[in-house]
């Protein structure tokens, strides 16, 4: 597990890299800060990689331990991704956590990780010392009136989640597909991480395991909400939602009313920001967890 150079990497001061053998994955893991600090585990969303989250952990490096990995199927993970389900992302970020020897971590996720996110919180509270969930709903919300009437804003998550066209489309060209989702809200994604994300979405693998993401996380995901999955459950771990105030589509005072219990759970704006908080607003991202480190540390 020692630290290596990886070829088109993205280069940030105090941000190493490895690969560690997790199940039937070499999961790439970046990391800042020392090793014996408070650990913090933050993980990416769509369409993007670690790098999304790379400001959050320079933030946090003089005081805890970030550790930053790539999804199954994305950035420069390596192994099967034909599966990519909550159910698997969950099982991956455990295995992680027990890869580097870790009981318990403060947790950090980002749009399509917080489906794994809210699972973790629920059913593994023994191994999540708090939450910081960026541009999600509550637990248990329901589909709006205000929110459907916005959902046409989402038409690209079919065709990203067909077979062989969202593949295509993702990775081909000038990818106008990833450079729409990376202005979305009106905040545009500029210069290396641009680039970065553009040219990992152009490998054949990486661009199939985001349209298998989308397929068999994404879209399900977001179709079992009206269910309820976690309603009448309680919220054990600390958790604070920050929700930024320029994304078009999901909105604060949108969300409805809680169908469970918490034992600390608040919902925050975020000023300057739209979908991709932790990359516009890493402060506000670090503040969160910092809040909660000191009220929950992991050794407690």
């Amino acid at each position: 597990m020692s630290t290596i150079s990886i070829p088109s990497m993205p280069h940030i001061d105090g941000i190493a890299h490895r690969r560690i053998r997790v199940g039937d994955l070499e999961v790439h893991v970046a990391e800042a800060g020392p090793a014996s600090a408070t650990p913090v585990l933050l993980l990416h969303g769509s369409p993007v990689h670690w790098l999304e989250q790379a400001g959050v952990m320079r933030e946090l490096a003089g005081d805890h331990r970030a550790i930053a990995p790539d999804a199954r199927g994305l950035g420069w993970t390596t192994g099967p991704a034909d599966r990519i389900t909550e159910a698997s992302l969950v099982a991956d970020a455990l295995g992680l956590l027990d890869a580097l020897g870790i009981d318990r971590v403060h947790l950090v996720a980002q749009d399509f990780s917080m489906f794994a996110g809210w699972r973790l919180a629920f059913d593994h509270a023994d191994r999540i010392a708090s939450l910081v969930a960026l541009q999600s709903p509550h637990p248990w919300m329901r589909p709006t009136a205000a929110m459907l009437r916005q959902a046409w804003r989402l038409w690209f998550q079919p065709v990203i989640a067909a077979p062989g066209l969202g593949p295509l489309v993702l990775r081909s060209g000038r990818q106008r597909l990833m450079r729409h989702l990376l202005r979305y809200g009106g905040h545009e994604v500029t210069g290396v991480a641009l680039a970065s994300f553009l040219e990992r979405m152009r490998q054949p693998d990486v661009a199939r395991g985001l349209s298998t993401a989308y397929r068999q996380l994404i879209l399900p995901g977001m179709a079992a909400l009206p269910r309820g999955p976690f309603d009448g459950r309680h919220l054990a771990v600390p958790t604070r939602i920050l929700v930024g105030l320029d994304d078009p589509v999901l909105r604060i005072d949108g969300m409805g009313p809680w169908r469970g219990t918490a034992g600390d759970l608040e919902v925050r704006p975020v000023e300057r920001a739209a979908h991709f908080v932790a990359l516009e607003r890493p402060d506000a991202v670090a503040a969160a967890v910092r809040e909660l480190s000191a009220a929950a540390p992991t050794g407690a």
